[in-house]
């Protein structure tokens, strides 16, 4: 003899597991292409350089070499750190 509750059980049971498989797919292909399209942004951003006018302006300057303005760049970017953090 065969209890009806316990065959809703398992099926419930069977049901809440395929469901929860299912969301956790969903969730992993969501982080998937979170992941991919930051990737992505960012290696376009790397692709830019900044350039800084006297320290006033911003200006973007497209740039087939990147290591081009790097020292210059970096140099800036300590000298505007130690003025906002220092003083």
């Amino acid at each position: 003899m065969e209890f009806k509750s316990l065959t809703n059980i398992e099926s419930s049971f069977r049901r809440i597991r395929l469901m929860l498989a299912v969301f956790v797919g969903c969730c992993t292909l969501v982080t998937v292409f979170a992941l991919w399209n930051s990737y992505r942004f960012a290696e376009k951003q790397r692709e830019k350089i900044y350039v800084l006018d006297g320290g006033k302006s911003l200006m973007l300057a497209l740039s087939q070499d990147l290591s081009q303005n790097r020292p210059a760049e970096a140099r800036e970017h300590v000298r505007r750190f130690h003025e906002l953090f220092f003083g």
